[in-house]
């Protein structure tokens, strides 16, 4: 995937919720935030989807899970076992280089 300045992105980073205990203050403000609507969060399947789709089709090598601390999230294992199934143009699973 190449931005407009010609620079290649092969790293993915796929936030798994809005939701974080430690309230650090490079992320929340002092005084807090609203948690996004449930129904506007990406489903297990949507996340999946959009990590094949960048792997499989935009050459992304690398996929970083955040989202609050600790990451938690009731389909965590499903996200992983899918993204780690995966081949990348290299022919390895996405992580790190």
């Amino acid at each position: 995937m190449v931005d407009r300045f010609g620079r290649v992105a092969v790293d993915l980073r796929v936030s798994l919720t809005d939701r974080c205990n430690l309230r650090c203050s490079y992320c929340m403000p002092p005084e807090g935030l609203d948690w996004t609507p449930e129904e506007r969060i990406l489903t297990d399947d949507e996340v999946i989807r959009l990590i094949t789709v960048g792997v499989t089709q935009l050459g992304i090598e690398e996929v970083r899970f955040t989202g609050g601390e600790p990451l938690l999230r009731k389909g965590l294992e499903r996200i992983l076992a899918a993204t780690t199934a995966l081949r990348t143009a290299s022919g390895g699973a996405p992580g790190r280089r």
